[in-house]
């Protein structure tokens, strides 16, 4: 018989961690200076463009915050709001991706969650903590086989001192046993 962990227990820490990475990532993607092709355009269009871009960037940098504040209080249908709001901004930004598939999971949207961590390993193949999400968002699903292979991808991605390795191997033997016992019969 497994044990189930309660999603919130999991689900906050790992939102704090995305928190603080994404934050950092964004700021940076954020903060970087832009190359504009369209550098022989007359001044007025470009401060026009560059106003737009510079407006769009605030408020997706304002919106992230907000979500990821939103998925640490565990109003996890705000932070849906609110990261979609990002994602319309900055569609290919794998850290809004891992982030909305915590606040689907804490929804209760294991379905959409792993949509969104299949979203951010595409997006970016190293991002680990999406492997951890994809794996807590198929075992809710039933399916142990896709748990088992996103959690080994999370272990092996992940570094040594990293907060919920030793979890992830638990979940690991849990999950190997099951899918051992699948393929008896009585």
């Amino acid at each position: 018989m497994s044990r189930r962990v309660d999603k919130r227990r999991t689900v906050i820490p790992l939102a704090l961690i995305l928190t603080l990475i994404g934050g950092a990532l964004l700021s940076v993607y954020l903060s970087r200076d832009a190359i504009d092709p369209a550098a022989e355009a007359p001044a007025a269009s470009a401060d026009a463009h560059e106003f737009l871009e510079d407006e769009q960037a605030r408020r997706a940098h304002q919106h992230f915050q907000q979500g990821v504040a939103m998925l640490q209080a565990g109003h996890f249908d705000h932070a849906v709001t609110a990261l979609h709001e990002v994602l319309s901004i900055y569609p290919a930004l794998p850290e809004a991706h891992v982030n909305m598939g915590y606040a689907l999971l804490g929804a209760g949207d294991a379905n959409a969650a792993a949509d969104f961590f299949n979203s951010a390993t595409d997006l970016r193949p190293s991002l680990h903590n999406a492997y951890y999400g994809l794996a807590l968002a198929e075992e809710e699903i039933g399916n142990d086989k896709a748990a088992l292979a996103a959690m080994q991808a999370y272990t092996h991605l992940a570094a040594e001192d990293e907060q919920h390795l030793p979890r992830a191997k638990e979940m690991i033997w849990e999950l190997q046993a099951r899918t051992r016992g699948e393929g008896e019969t009585p």
